[in-house]
């Protein structure tokens, strides 16, 4: 997917193919340094394969993203990979490897491995070693992003590895080739990472007003009629378009479900992300707003549905998102809607709103009601729950309007909300206190 201006157009603009690589660190310990390394690996997630290291090249269309599980594939198979590893052996030491990185619009870009004693040492040989390759490519590259790991030495050596896992291959085939995009009706599997209001307005349905609120932030639930059921989907990767409601086609040209997106455009969305947002950061008590690598995981995690809002001219206007997996979104209890919906929970059919935007140019275009429709309308043909937050602020805006509007049009709902958090402050307005000798 690409938020490329509207001179890229579709096809040359969004690869659907592209190399997913994960970036991936360990600090392992062990009484030889092969040990050491070994078990870095295996904290890495990649103990058991045969590593092939490559020369740094980020191929075009590739998706960067962190993570902590272990890469799948069978004992023994070829993993191509760029790696740094480093070394501490005395007592006291400390071992620093990293891998810094560039990409340019496409998704291609460099890779470059350093290690030393310190962060700020292979921090300072990171961005070296880019400026120098960059100075001679003629490619557009963005920022220096960097993953690092250290490994402190007590007693038995220790290692530091941070590594960037291309593709895993058989002996007997060449390396695989992705999975081409599948194709779903409705999104599957999603993980979030903060709190995350909504914003826009929603000129139809409900006009919201903009008073001043509170910072208390609540939950509120829906439970759809089950009389039309539908198994939940596969996971899956890939990007799948969506009818736009017929209201909207003004406003909008289609809607996709993407399960992730590239680096460069990931950081996009986020600078639209912040544009929305910034005010939250001083109008309510809670912390709404993600930092960047936040919401860089979440747009680059596959398992995210991102529903995207695109314009007649292929930009991006809009974004919002929806999970399943409740275990990911760390604020809230699964715990509880096993208890409280253990059937829909049972299924994978409670799904969680996350975060939803609009370009501040198009809000009050029917925009986010283009990318909201699809995803209540997933709940209710899975015979699901619906949950979301809201903090104070925004419920006071009418926002928590929205979601029962949109699944009342499908029939029948109950909505009750089923959590609230206040915030308190206390300050000392005298008597003056004696001072203490």
């Amino acid at each position: 997917m690409s938020l490329a201006p509207s001179a890229q157009r579709r096809d040359a603009a969004r690869p659907t193919s592209g190399l997913d690589i994960t970036i991936r660190t360990g600090s392992g310990t062990g009484r030889t340094r092969i040990s050491a390394f070994d078990h870095a690996l295996h904290l890495a997630g990649v103990a058991d394969f045969n590593l092939v290291t490559l020369s740094s090249v980020i191929p075009t269309g590739a998706r960067l993203r962190h993570v902590d599980a272990p890469l799948p594939g069978g004992h023994g198979d070829l993993l191509f990979c760029v790696r740094a590893e480093a070394f501490a052996e005395r007592p006291g030491d400390v071992a620093w490897a990293g891998l810094g990185w560039v990409t340019d619009e496409t998704g291609g870009g460099l890779f470059v491995e350093h290690h030393g004693s310190s962060e700020d040492e292979v921090v300072g040989l990171i961005e070296a070693s880019l400026a120098d390759m960059r100075s001679y490519r003629r490619a557009d590259y963005g920022p220096v992003q960097m993953a690092l790991t250290s490994a402190e030495c007590f007693d038995d050596p220790v290692c530091a590895l941070a590594l960037a896992a291309y593709r895993v291959s058989t002996w007997d085939d060449e390396p695989q080739a992705e999975a081409p995009s599948a194709t779903y009706d409705a999104p599957y599997a999603a993980a979030t990472h903060h709190r995350a209001p909504v914003t826009g307005s929603l000129s139809d349905l409900d006009d919201p007003t903009h008073p001043a609120g509170s910072s208390e932030p609540s939950e509120a639930s829906v439970v759809a009629p089950s009389s039309s059921r539908l198994p939940p989907p596969p996971a899956s990767h890939g990007s799948v378009e969506l009818p736009v409601p017929e209201v909207c086609r003004g406003a909008v040209a289609r809607v996709t479900i993407e399960s992730e997106v590239d680096y460069t455009t990931a950081r996009t969305f986020y600078r639209l992300y912040r544009a929305s947002f910034e005010q939250l950061a001083t109008q309510a008590v809670a912390r709404h707003v993600l930092h960047e690598s936040e919401f860089l995981e979440e747009m680059l995690d596959p398992r995210v549905q991102k529903y995207v809002a695109w314009d007649d001219e292929d930009v991006a206007v809009g974004l919002t998102t929806l999970t399943t997996d409740l275990e990911t979104v760390p604020w809230i209890s699964a715990a509880w809607f096993a208890e409280h919906y253990p059937e829909q929970y049972a299924r994978h059919a409670i799904y969680y709103f996350g975060l939803a935007l609009v370009h501040p140019d198009r809000q009050g275009a029917k925009v986010l009601h283009a990318l909201l429709e699809p995803m209540t309308l997933t709940v209710v043909r899975n015979g699901g729950v619906g949950a979301w937050d809201l903090c104070g602020l925004n419920n006071d805006r009418g926002f928590a309007r929205v979601y029962p509007q949109l699944f009342a049009q499908h029939g029948e709902v109950v909505v009750e909300p089923i959590d609230t958090q206040t915030y308190y402050a206390a300050r000392y307005v005298g008597p003056e206190l004696e001072e203490q000798p």
